[in-house]
C-alpha cells in the first residue's frame, strides 16, 4: 500500500486532533505509542487529519522529483482538474496558465473537464437503463473508497465508471500515444489512493497537488507576465468545467435539477456526505434517490488546494465554465463525447474491500467504562471533546485498539486531579526531607568539629608519648609520626623533620632498614599482625617492633621501643592512656559513625600501645622487653 501522508513526530504535540478528525479511524493511538500512527490500508485520502493538525505535523508525500524525472526521460502529458479556476484565480487568463504548465516540460496539457462530460453522459445512461436501482456516483474518489471499505455492501450501488481523472488518462493515451506518461494535477488526495484500482490505460503515473504545482512554478521562476497564450490540447470540455461545484456534475449529466422531479440528492462536506451514504445503507428505499456525494465542500476546497474562500472560488469556477462554453465548437464536442463515452475502459466494477473493525462485546465495553471511571449517567455525558459523538462510541474505539482513555476529557481531568494531589504530597515530603537534610548537615558539621578537636588532642598526645609511633599508607608514605619515632631514627630524621614536620609524606623505605620495611609491606599486603618482634635498627640500636593493620591494605600502624633504654613509670603511661580512651570514648564512637576508618584507626593504635605496656609490666625485672 503506497504511503500517502507522513507524520513528523518532531512537530507532533500529541494533541490527538488528527485522531478525532479522521472519519474512519485510520489515524489511531495504541498503548505502545505516544504520537499517532496512520494505517494506510484504512485511509481514504480525505485529508481530514492534515486539516485538523494545527502544527503542520501531517503533510502529503509529494511526487515533484518523480514528475521531473518523467519529463526528462519521455513524453509526458499533464491533465488538469477543473478546480484550477478556483485555485489559480491570481492568474488572469487560463491560456497563460496552460503555457506555464508547458514551460515545465509537459508535451501535452489537457483538461479533465472533458472526461467529466464523458462520465456524466454514461452516468445518466446507466440510471435510465436500470429502473428501480439506486446508484451512488463514483466521481469522488474519497467517497468511493469510503463506500467500498466501510459500507462494503453498497459496492454494487456505486456507478460502474472510473473516476474522471482516470477516464482522461485513458483518452489522452489513446489519442496521443499509449506509452505516454500521464500526470494528474489535482487537489484531491483520494485520487492518488484510488488510482491503484485502475489498471492499464486509465492508470495515472504520478500526481501533483495544486500546492506542488505552485512550488514548481516558483522553483523554475515561471511567471504569468512572461507567458504567451496557449490553449489546452483537445478534446475540450464543456459543462464538465462545473464539476468542482457539487451540483455542477448533475448539470453536466443533463439531469433535471428541480427538487420534485430530480433523480439525485447531492450531499457535500465531510459530515453530510458520510451521513448520506450511511443513511442510504440503512434505508435506500425511503430515500428513493440516487446519491451525488462530495466529501469536500467542492473540489476547490480539497486538501491539495491552498487556503481560500469557498464562495469566491465557486464564482470563479462558474465564470470559467461560461467562458469555456462560449468559445466551444458544440458539434465537435458532441461527436467527441459520443465517441469516447462508448470506450470500454470507461467502465469499472467496484468490489467490496471491507476495513470495518470488529465490534466489541458488552463485557469488553464494560471494561473500558471501568477504565474510564464512568458509572451510571457518566456513561452518557457525550461531551464530544474526544471527537466521538457519544461516550459509547469512544468506548468502542478504545476496545478496538484505535483510541485510548486519555482522549476522554473527564478521565484526563480526574487523572490530572489525582496527579496534582500526588504532586502536592510529594512536594510536602520533599520539603520535609530537605528540612531533615539540613538538620543532618548541622549535626554532621558539629560532629566534624568535634572529630577535628579529638583528632588534634589524640595527635598531640601521641607526639608526647615515649614509644615511637608511626602510621604508614599503602604507598609506604608516612601519614603520621610522633617525636619519639623521629628521635629513635636519629639525626638525619630530625633534619628532615625540620623541613617536613612529622616526616609526613616521607617514604618509610628511606628511613628504616629493609628487614623492617619488608615486614611492613607483608602486613600491608596480607593483614597479619607482627607484635613485639626484636630486630636491630642499626649497629648501635636494638629495637622491639609491633606492626598491625589500621585499615586493611591501606594503612598500618608501627610501634617501636628502644630496648637499651628503660622506662621509669610504664604503669603511669598505661593509666594516662586509659583515661584518654575513657574520656574520648563517646567522641570516638561518633567519629566512627561519620568517618569510620579514621576513628577506628586511632582507637586501635591507642589500645595497642596500652597492651604493649601492660605486657612490659608483666615481665620480671631485668628481663629484656620483647
Amino acid at each position: 500500500m503506497e504511503q500517502l501522508l507522513k507524520l513528523d513526530t518532531a512537530k507532533c504535540t500529541a494533541c490527538y486532533a488528527c485522531v478525532k478528525g479522521c472519519p474512519v479511524k485510520a489515524v489511531y493511538i495504541n498503548k505502545n505509542s505516544i504520537t499517532p500512527q496512520i494505517n494506510e490500508e484504512r485511509c481514504i485520502g480525505c485529508g481530514s487529519c492534515m486539516t485538523a493538525c494545527g502544527y503542520g505535523a501531517i503533510t502529503p508525500l509529494g511526487q515533484i522529483e518523480q514528475v521531473q524525472q518523467m519529463i526528462l526521460s519521455s513524453d509526458t502529458a499533464a491533465i488538469c482538474d477543473p478546480s484550477i479556476a478556483g485555485e489559480f484565480k491570481d492568474i488572469s487568463d487560463y491560456r497563460k496558465f496552460v503555457n506555464m504548465i508547458r514551460a515545465l516540460g509537459f508535451k501535452y496539457v489537457c483538461e479533465v473537464s472533458f472526461a467529466v462530460d464523458v462520465i456524466a453522459k454514461r452516468q445518466s445512461s446507466i440510471i435510465a437503463t436500470h429502473q428501480g436501482k439506486r446508484f451512488i456516483t463514483s466521481h469522488c474518489p474519497v467517497m468511493t473508497l469510503y463506500t467500498t471499505q466501510f459500507q462494503p455492501e453498497l459496492a454494487g450501488n456505486i456507478t460502474p465508471l472510473v473516476s474522471p481523472f482516470a477516464a482522461m488518462a485513458c483518452i489522452v493515451r489513446k489519442k496521443y500515444g499509449e506509452n505516454l506518461n500521464v500526470v494528474s494535477i489535482t487537489p484531491c488526495l483520494g485520487a492518488k489512493k484510488i488510482n491503484a484500482r485502475f489498471k492499464g490505460l486509465p492508470h495515472i503515473d504520478a500526481f501533483l497537488s495544486f500546492r506542488d504545482l505552485r512550488k514548481m512554478f516558483r522553483t523554475a521562476n515561471i511567471k504569468e507576465e512572461n507567458m504567451e497564450f496557449s490553449d489546452f490540447d483537445s478534446p475540450f470540455g464543456n459543462k464538465g468545467s462545473l464539476y468542482p461545484i457539487p451540483m455542477g456534475f448533475i448539470e453536466s449529466c443533463g439531469e433535471d435539477l428541480s427538487i420534485t422531479e430530480g433523480r439525485f440528492i447531492t450531499a457535500e462536506g465531510k459530515h453530510d456526505a458520510l451521513d448520506a451514504v450511511n443513511q442510504f445503507a440503512r434505508d435506500s428505499k425511503t430515500l428513493d434517490s440516487n446519491l451525488n456525494v462530495y466529501f469536500c465542500d467542492g473540489c476547490f476546497m480539497a486538501p491539495g488546494c491552498s487556503k481560500g474562500d469557498k464562495f469566491i472560488r465557486n464564482a470563479f469556477t462558474r465564470e470559467y465554465a461560461r467562458k469555456r462554453a462560449a468559445g466551444l465548437d458544440q458539434k465537435r464536442w458532441q461527436q467527441d463525447v459520443e465517441m469516447w463515452s462508448n470506450q470500454s475502459e470507461m467502465m469499472h466494477i467496484y468490489t467490496p474491500d471491507s476495513k470495518r473493525l470488529a465490534t466489541p462485546n458488552n463485557q469488553q465495553i464494560e471494561e473500558v467504562f471501568e477504565l474510564l471511571g464512568k458509572e451510571g449517567s457518566a456513561r452518557s455525558t457525550n461531551c464530544k471533546s474526544c471527537g466521538y459523538n457519544t461516550c459509547l462510541e469512544l468506548a468502542v474505539a478504545i476496545a478496538q485498539g484505535v483510541a485510548t482513555e486519555n482522549m476522554c476529557y473527564l478521565h484526563q481531568k480526574q487523572d490530572n486531579t489525582n496527579y496534582s494531589n500526588k504532586l502536592k504530597l510529594t512536594t510536602e515530603n520533599l520539603v520535609s526531607l530537605q528540612q531533615q537534610h539540613e538538620k543532618t548537615l548541622e549535626e554532621l558539621s558539629l560532629t566534624k568539629t568535634s572529630d577535628n578537636e579529638s583528632k588534634q588532642t589524640l595527635t598531640s598526645m601521641l607526639k608526647h608519648l615515649y614509644p615511637a609511633v608511626a602510621v604508614v599508607d599503602k604507598d609506604l608514605k608516612i601519614y603520621l609520626s610522633n617525636t619519639a619515632f623521629i628521635d629513635i631514627l636519629g639525626e638525619e630524621a630530625k633534619e628532615i623533620d625540620e623541613i617536613i614536620p612529622g616526616l609526613k609524606g616521607a617514604n618509610i623505605k628511606t628511613l628504616l632498614p629493609d628487614n623492617i620495611t619488608a615486614q611492613i609491606e607483608y602486613v600491608m599486603k596480607n593483614g597479619e599482625e607482627i607484635l613485639n618482634k626484636d630486630v636491630p635498627l642499626n649497629d648501635e640500636k636494638f629495637i622491639n617492633v609491633s606492626i598491625f593493620n589500621l585499615v586493611p591494605k591501606k594503612m598500618v600502624g608501627i610501634i617501636i621501643r628502644n630496648l637499651f633504654r628503660g622506662e621509669d613509670r610504664p604503669e603511669e603511661i598505661i593509666h594516662r592512656l586509659q583515661e584518654v580512651v575513657k574520656l574520648n570514648l563517646l567522641d570516638v564512637q561518633q567519629i566512627g559513625f561519620v568517618l569510620g576508618e579514621g576513628a577506628a584507626r586511632t582507637e586501635k593504635m591507642l589500645n595497642s600501645i596500652i597492651r604493649s605496656y601492660k605486657e612490659q609490666i608483666g615481665k620480671k625485672g631485668g628481663e629484656v622487653w620483647k
